[in-house]
């Protein structure tokens, strides 16, 4: 019986010591100042003990200054050059430690600011040791006694900041103030996630409706190639394909005549120089250049080349003369004026088509529903970067914060041998 009850107590007792104390973010700086206020008053009053120390040392460092620079020389009579020597080193050695006590006045006892200045302590030691090593050594021949007791204020400097540094940095002090480092990062970091998730929420609605636009755009687009609208315009361009396909042949033909002649043509243009001019022209453009020519000069520069050919004027292979002859004969006057014909009411046809598809609306209807269409695609994708880069961000802010949560949450059970959990 007695043992069954010692056990219910044993549980108890492990229970109780496994309790577990819930706090707010919001609360938990506060919390942690209040539990750690015994220990931060005790570091405080040995930081102010050290403090008035460095001040007692200030004091009697700047009376040794002060002695060193009235002191007189022992021995007079030295060589006036030695003298000015030892003036000027003297000057720069107090002008040096002047200075240095100057940045030795501590106004703020705050736990970081004292641990810089111990920092940069070490750095000013550093400089005036440095600096005054040589005028240091040269007054030690004539103020030995003056220089040792400022030498010693410094060594006295270099144990209190020693001092400052073994308070401030003892490991529960330093444990308090990182804790309280982490506790603002996680503040700031749940800020974060907040503003984060509005604008997760934000970008995830501007998606959302960016696919309804892009939904009803397309929707609108086959509504409107169901229309008659839409109908007639490919009524018109079918027409337009027809009327084209109708006329190349007879288009064909006149660029193949041409192409067959083209060897001939540019012989001939070497030599009938008035007519260069025109032969290069149908050479380019056969068909547009046919168009131009009113007066249909191109037959007379044709009969020539005929006339030509045959008197071998123009050294050219007797089946290509024969071949082209038969092409010249071809494009009598009744083939080329029955082409013109053909080609100015195709023009027209043609024309007349464009300009019915032109006022129809459709070609300007279907740039404005391409314009809409890219559009809303690159806000999609502008969205959708935007959505996977918050998506990202929010799940190392919520790392960050887990992170932080546990750190804070070890961090006190080492210092205080007690279990929180941190309510963000």
């Amino acid at each position: 019986m007695l043992e069954f009850l010692k056990k219910i107590f044993k549980n108890e007792e492990e229970q109780e010591a496994r309790k577990v104390t819930e706090i707010s973010l919001q609360n938990l700086e506060e919390w942690l100042n209040e539990k750690s206020k015994p220990l931060m008053e005790e570091v405080q009053q040995r930081i102010e003990g050290i403090l008035m120390k460095v001040d007692e040392e200030l004091q009697r460092a700047r009376i040794n200054v002060e002695v060193l620079e009235n002191a007189k020389l022992q021995n007079p009579n030295i060589p006036f050059k030695a003298k000015q020597y030892m003036e000027g080193n003297r000057k720069a050695y107090i002008r040096a430690v002047n200075s240095f006590l100057g940045h030795m006045e501590i106004n703020n006892k705050n736990y970081f600011y004292l641990l810089d200045f111990c920092k940069l302590f070490d750095e000013l030691i550093n400089d005036l040791n440095k600096g005054t090593l040589r005028s240091y050594t040269i007054l030690q021949e004539f103020f030995a006694n003056e220089t040792n007791k400022i030498a010693q204020n410094l060594k006295n400097f270099h144990i209190i900041f020693s001092d400052i540094k073994s308070t401030l940095n003892d490991k529960k002090i330093v444990s308090i103030n990182a804790t309280i480092e982490k506790i603002q990062s996680l503040k700031i970091k749940t800020k974060q996630k907040i503003n984060l998730s509005i604008d997760f929420k934000n970008t995830e609605v501007a998606i959302k409706l960016a696919n309804g636009e892009k939904d009803v755009i397309m929707a609108e687009i086959e509504k409107f190639n169901k229309s008659d609208e839409h109908n007639n315009f490919l009524r018109l361009n079918e027409e337009k394909k027809i009327k084209a396909n109708a006329f190349y042949n007879d288009e064909n033909r006149i660029l193949q005549s041409f192409s067959i002649l083209e060897r001939p043509l540019r012989k001939y243009s070497h030599v009938a120089f008035e007519y260069e001019e025109i032969v290069l022209e149908y050479l380019k453009q056969p068909i547009e250049t046919l168009a131009n020519d009113k007066g249909l000069e191109i037959l007379g520069v044709l009969k020539n080349l005929e006339k030509l050919m045959k008197e071998n004027q123009l050294q050219i292979d007797e089946k290509k003369k024969e071949k082209s002859i038969e092409e010249i004969r071809k494009l009598n006057k009744e083939f080329l004026e029955q082409f013109l014909k053909k080609y100015f009411s195709f023009k027209a046809e043609i024309e007349e088509l464009d300009n019915k598809i032109k006022s129809s609306g459709v070609p300007e209807k279907f740039r404005n529903f391409n314009k809409q269409l890219e559009d809303v695609n690159l806000k999609i994708e502008r969205d959708n970067e935007e959505f996977e880069r918050l998506k990202n961000e929010v799940v190392r802010t919520e790392n960050s914060i887990t992170s932080l949560t546990n750190d804070i949450e070890s961090y006190v059970k080492v210092i205080f041998s007690e279990d929180i959990k941190v309510i963000v």
